[in-house]
């Protein structure tokens, strides 16, 4: 029998933020399991045809990356997403390797970053202590993606739990989700806070076009909106990738699958 482990990320289009969070994963990874042959598939047919014809980079999607492990002579398969809820680009995901089941002896796919409790305590606890210093007493707000998922309450409970163990003002905005940057701006003026800083950061695995455009851009982004709010704004461009802390939790669940 021969194990094989498969990395499915979202994608990015943006080559330094790719070898700062995906590859920097993949690298825990391969550190942490040597021994075993590491792919690597991007989930997002839009980054993966950008690459295509913009870098001639061709990336499969999670099928396409089965069928090479197939080829390999993989028999076992561990796959880890780094999507961060099971939402939907989660759940296309599975439908990919459920329709990939028979051509091994087994898959087992891990969990997405937000998946249990003791995550989210992780998170909040190790995240928390790496930024802190950084943050340095001003408001913070987490951009996360969101989306029309009902997976998408994930990201209110992270908020809640971020703020019962930190004490501090902390909001989570979405881009596509429930939770918008103007209801955080709503909550921001009932806010008792005398302190006008806000840091911003993303709460994705790269610091791509969402992090670049909607957090940190010019014009109609979360920047510019609390800005014109009387905010004053610092961004922190830093994928989750790029944490010691969010990359420990990968290989823990990566870990877990493993064993089985």
């Amino acid at each position: 029998m021969k194990k094989g482990i498969l990395i499915v990320s979202f994608g990015t289009t943006h080559q330094e933020t790719k070898i700062k969070n995906i590859e920097r994963v993949a690298r825990a990874v391969a550190e942490y399991y040597p021994d075993y042959p590491i792919y690597q598939a991007y989930s997002s047919s839009i980054v993966r045809n950008i690459l295509k014809k913009r870098d001639k980079f061709i990336i499969p999607d999670t099928k396409e990356a089965l069928l090479a492990m197939q080829r390999d002579g993989i028999t076992q398969v561990a796959v880890l997403p780094t999507h961060i809820i099971d939402g939907i680009e989660n759940n296309r995901m599975k439908q990919a390797i459920d329709d990939c089941r028979g051509m091994f002896r087994s898959i087992a796919v891990a969990d997405v970053l937000l998946a249990r409790e003791e995550d989210y305590k992780m998170i909040v606890r190790d995240l928390w202590s790496e930024i802190k210093e950084e943050i340095d007493g001003a408001s913070v707000i987490f951009m996360g993606h969101g989306s029309a998922h009902e997976a998408d309450q994930c990201y209110e409970k992270l908020e809640a739990e971020f703020r019962d163990y930190t004490k501090e003002e902390i909001y989570l905005a979405t881009v596509e989700g429930k939770v918008t940057i103007e209801d955080v701006i709503m909550r921001l003026k009932s806010s008792t806070k005398i302190d006008s800083r806000i840091v911003l950061l993303p709460f994705m695995l790269v610091a791509g076009d969402h992090a670049i455009h909607d957090m940190a851009g010019e014009e109609d982004s979360f920047t510019a909106k609390l800005k014109a709010e009387g905010y004053k704004v610092r961004c922190i461009l830093k994928g989750l990738g790029e944490y010691e802390s969010i990359r420990r939790i990968y290989i823990e669940h990566l870990r877990k699958v493993m064993e089985l």
